[in-house]
């Protein structure tokens, strides 16, 4: 019986190796699914919809020129208020565009993709990244990126002259920490931003953190796998497959 135990150990952490690798690829799976719709949503915005928002905004102006419609006085304002309608449905779908993660994340890897998105942020925004970053799958770049833009957003937003300092570190797992020195008060509101990244997060074993007492700073974390089988943790200085 005592020579059968290293055999009987032996299967035992085959059998959880065989576990976390049926794990690992599920989650994979589904991450992997957010991404092929995501882009499939990027496609359709940028080919479809947007280009036939602008083509009837030209056709409204067109109309607007129209010597019939330029002595209607109704019928003037109504083409009027309908253009305004288009330019605003367009100026939405762009602001849609936008909070789609840029090529250069997949390119430059998450550290130079938020490097970007402090330059151009309305408040003091920091991005450290003490060690290279793995190989991460694009869809975990994603929500990686997601989480930290909604941060950033709901800070300039709530704490519009508060410092905001991101944290970039992987180990078993990709953990995004940010801290504003604003006043505080922060919560997972559902049916807001943050809630739905974290829902998402949750799918695949990932989860945000909140801590923010009144008078702040307030403290969010997002911890999400990175999802990789063995073989696959190289690591790579820019963050990306």
């Amino acid at each position: 019986m005592r020579r059968s135990a290293p055999r009987d150990s032996r299967a035992r952490e085959q059998e959880a190796a065989t576990r976390i690798a049926e794990l690992t690829t599920a989650r994979r799976q589904i991450v992997e699914a957010y991404e092929v719709e995501r882009r499939r949503i990027e496609r359709d915005l940028h080919d479809g919809s947007q280009q036939y928002l602008v083509a009837a905004a030209m056709k409204i102006g067109e109309a607007q020129l129209s010597e019939a419609i330029q002595y209607d006085l109704q019928a003037s304002e109504l083409i009027a208020e309908a253009k305004q309608d288009v330019l605003n449905a367009l100026t939405s779908l762009r602001k849609t565009v936008r909070g789609i993660p840029p090529d250069a994340l997949t390119h430059d890897g998450l550290e130079n993709a938020l490097r970007a998105v402090a330059a151009n942020a309305p408040v003091s925004v920091t991005i450290t990244c003490p060690h290279p970053l793995p190989r991460i799958p694009p869809a975990v770049l994603a929500s990686a990126y997601f989480f930290a833009t909604e941060a950033i957003t709901n800070a300039v937003k709530h704490a519009p002259h508060a410092s905001v300092n991101v944290l970039l570190t992987a180990g078993d797992s990709l953990r995004v920490s940010i801290v504003d020195d604003g006043p505080g008060g922060a919560t997972l509101t559902p049916g807001h931003g943050l809630t739905g990244v974290r829902e998402r997060l949750q799918a695949f074993g990932g989860d945000v953190t909140v801590t923010s007492p009144d008078g702040g700073p307030t403290h969010l974390i997002a911890t999400i796998p990175l999802l990789l089988h063995r073989g696959e943790s190289g690591i790579n200085p820019t963050g990306t497959p």
